[in-house]
């Protein structure tokens, strides 16, 4: 396991599935699904969505480099809050604010592609974690929700 965990897979399948809907919603449906989402105010959401992202992103890297490069477990800081921070900035925040900015009806399902994504390539890392921490990681799992604050998964 690597600094990235399972999430390059994640990232791979998500954007390519945004940009085969992006295309195929410019291409094919332009003219039908632009109008019922173009004009609706969601760019500024969207915008925000991925800035926050990008945040969580960015503040999630910083913890965990130091502590995979010390090989403890990270449960401080944005990780006290999620245990997989990254993904969530992805699957929360980034790939749906994305969506809303490129508009289209096919690329608004991006977000639930991406979580479905998410669910199988997580077990990997998670049975890693448990693996290398053991109950540390066990005891982490049972109080920190996975990418929502309080909820489990």
């Amino acid at each position: 396991m690597n600094r990235w965990g399972s999430g390059t897979a994640l990232y791979r399948a998500s954007l390519c599935y945004a940009k085969l809907a992006f295309f195929y919603d410019e291409l094919l449906f332009a003219a039908v699904a632009r109008p019922y989402v173009k004009y609706l105010p969601l760019r500024p959401v969207g915008a925000g969505l991925v800035l926050l992202g990008l945040a969580v992103y960015a503040a999630a890297i910083m913890r965990l480099y130091q502590s995979y490069d010390a090989s403890r477990l990270e449960t401080g800081g944005i990780y006290a809050l999620v245990r997989h921070p990254m993904y969530a900035a992805w699957v929360v925040c980034i790939i749906p604010g994305l969506s809303l900015l490129a508009g289209g009806m096919l690329v608004l399902s991006a977000p639930i592609f991406t979580a479905l994504i998410y669910r199988l390539s997580i077990r990997h890392e998670e049975q890693w974690l448990e693996s290398r921490f053991g109950d540390d990681y066990r005891r982490y799992r049972a109080r920190v929700g996975g990418v929502l604050p309080g909820v489990s998964g």
